[in-house]
């Protein structure tokens, strides 16, 4: 499924991500202070990690991609994919 950002980038999202347990695991993880999963969580949600990379590499500022764009980027993916599915 492609996901369109505010910003107009698109990205192909795994639509089949939502019905994965490791996924939902991965999230709670997340949630409960593990923010390192958040890496493993964008390589689910995107597909691999080309499709990560490339969404990095578009929110590049300065050679560098600010972890708060990046983190940002993926809460509107995740939003975009529930309002897509409902």
């Amino acid at each position: 499924m492609k996901v369109e950002l505010k910003d107009g980038f698109v990205v192909e999202v795994d639509e089949n991500c939502q019905n994965d347990w490791g996924f939902l695991a991965k999230l709670r993880k997340i949630d409960k202070g593990d923010a390192g999963l958040i890496v493993d969580v964008a390589e689910i949600l995107l597909g691999g990690e080309d499709e990560v990379e490339r969404l990095a590499k578009h929110l590049e500022v300065d050679g560098r991609t600010p972890v708060d764009k990046m983190v940002d980027a993926l809460t509107e993916i995740m939003e975009s994919v529930n309002e897509l599915k409902n």
